[in-house]
């Protein structure tokens, strides 16, 4: 960081000059002839320090004239780049950026020399603004005075946004002097503005010397971030004075979501899981959470205790409090009770403004599950002989099957015969249509004769209005004749004759 050196030199030579009396007098004029000193005052400063550095600045304060000065006060305004440390000889006052040293009396040709140790916070050159007030004596005692208007600022360190926030405003005359036409003028951001409109301007007609006076103004924090309030206040003959002061605004945020199955069969369980989160920059006090669980679900298990009113179906907790960026997630298992379609609501709170909600929906289905199966009972049967065959239906599933239709198919060898429910059609046996209920069943039962011996394949088959799927279900039913008996012997015995 490079800095430049300066020298300020105010140089107070007074060949005539006005003197008056205590403020609130009238002025006087009186012409005066003297020989006065003459005041020089030279700044060394270092060439160059890197930020956060401890950097020495030397004012040397000289008496160039042919007489003495008296009651010398030393006036230095530090930039707002640096961070002031210590001072030898100690300051007789510090106000805000402003260091007054007393010196004294300094007689001609003496020098009076400052140390000062600042601490440079950012880059750029760093101007130190220096000022002399003295009073020369000489047998008219004439003295001389001069007025020096400062700033002050303070506000709230934090605010929330959208609150109104209060700036005060102090402006201090610390010179000798009275200080005439005194304009304050306050800036800030347009969307700060309360009710859409500027804050004015402040005026002091005049301000004594030591004398100050204080003025609020309001600015809504309606922004993130910061809000800044600056101030100028400004007077005939006086340097303009700057001050400023944020605010930092912050930004409570609260959310809340709801997430887990979003289909569902009847009777069976989904996972669920409450995510709570603060999202904003200032912690949250006393957080309440609760989801209201609909009539179709059923809570199995929680992942952490609840307050539960069973009549409303409402779940609530409260977490004492969330810093910025936590969370809490609470996860839960339902089983579902019922068809249709199942809304969960979730809402956090905390205090009387800041509230978020969400829902999640899960579809509660469910559908019919038919089967089918056939038996006879006998192992074998005799060619020419009457069997009978029965036929299950059931519904495994949750949902009725509003139209089933059964048919039963038969083999070359068997032959069905007629009997209640069915009708026959060819080698196929059709029954009249039905209705099942989830859970429920039903059995038929047909009669048929073999005709050839051997395994006959009896298929029966179940189509439904819900799928595009058969379901097929077979049984073997076993004809012997003579000829079939025969070839049994046979191939026993010629099992025998191989062992």
């Amino acid at each position: 960081m490079s800095w430049r050196n300066k020298i300020v030199g105010l140089v107070f030579g007074v060949a005539a000059s006005l003197s008056w009396a205590a403020q609130g007098q009238d002025r006087t004029g009186v012409n005066v002839s003297t020989a006065v000193p003459q005041i020089l005052i030279e700044t060394a400063v270092p060439g160059e320090i890197n930020i956060g550095g401890s950097a020495r600045f030397v004012i040397s304060v000289k008496n160039s004239g042919r007489s003495p000065a008296e009651g010398i006060s030393i006036q230095t305004t530090l930039p707002a780049s640096v961070r002031f440390v210590k001072a030898d000889p100690s300051p007789a006052a510090i106000n805000d950026r402003l260091i007054q040293f007393e010196i004294g009396d300094l007689a001609p040709g003496a020098v009076q020399r400052l140390i000062l140790e600042l601490v440079p916070e950012r880059t750029g050159p760093v101007d130190l603004q220096t000022k002399a007030f003295f009073s020369a004596s000489t047998q008219a005692a004439m003295q001389v005075r001069q007025p020096e208007v400062t700033l002050e600022c303070h506000g709230p360190e934090t605010a929330q946004i959208g609150e109104i926030v209060t700036f005060r405003v102090v402006v201090r005359n610390i010179g000798d002097g009275i200080a005439d036409s005194i304009t304050l003028k306050p800036t800030f951001p347009e969307s700060s503005y309360v009710e859409s409109q500027p804050p004015r301007l402040a005026k002091i007609a005049a301000l004594a010397a030591g004398k100050s006076q204080e003025f609020t103004f309001t600015a809504r924090a309606t922004e993130p971030e910061w809000l800044v309030g600056a101030f100028t206040v400004s007077a005939p003959g006086n340097r303009e004075v700057e001050c400023s002061h944020r605010v930092k605004v912050l930004r409570p945020d609260l959310r809340v979501e709801l997430n887990g199955t979003r289909v569902s069969f009847l009777q069976t369980e989904g996972e669920y899981e409450l995510h709570v989160w603060n999202p904003g920059d200032t912690s949250l006090c006393e957080v309440k959470v609760a989801l209201q669980i609909p009539e179709g679900l059923e809570v199995v298990t929680l992942s952490e205790k609840a307050s539960i009113d069973q009549a409303a179906r409402i779940y609530s907790w409260c977490l004492a409090t969330m810093d910025p960026g936590a969370s809490h997630k609470i996860l839960l298992k339902t089983k579902a009770a019922m068809i249709g379609p199942q809304i969960q609501l979730a809402v956090a709170m905390s205090g009387p403004k800041l509230r978020a909600d969400a829902k999640h929906l899960t579809h509660v289905i469910s559908r019919a599950d038919v089967d089918v199966a056939v038996s006879n009972a006998k192992e074998a049967l005799r060619v020419g002989s009457v069997e009978e065959f029965t036929v299950l239906v059931v519904n495994r599933g949750s949902r009725d099957a509003d139209t089933v239709s059964l048919a039963v198919e038969l083999p070359i060898g068997i032959e069905g015969m007629a009997g209640d429910g069915y009708q026959i059609e060819g080698n196929r046996l059709a029954f009249s249509g039905f209705r099942l209920a989830a859970g429920g069943s039903k059995i038929v039962k047909f009669r048929a004769i073999g005709t050839e011996s051997g395994d006959q394949a009896v298929r029966a088959v179940v189509e439904t209005d819900y799928s595009h799927v058969p379901v097929i279900a077979e049984t073997t039913a076993y004809f012997y004749d003579e000829d079939e008996l025969q070839r049994i012997a046979r191939d026993l015995d010629a099992t025998i004759r191989v062992r």
